[in-house]
């Protein structure tokens, strides 16, 4: 459905987000771990 891709879009954003920012260093791999983990947990709700 439509709902689904949006929602699949925006968690690929966040990922994306999430990994332009450790790789320019904004945060640590610790960091980068918990945002990941979150993004995951929040998905299973």
């Amino acid at each position: 459905s439509n709902d689904k891709l949006l929602k699949t879009i925006a968690i690929q954003r966040r990922i994306d987000n999430l990994g332009e920012r450790y790789y320019d260093g904004v945060i640590n791999a610790m960091e980068y771990l918990d945002g990941l983990s979150f993004i995951v947990a929040k998905r299973k709700k």
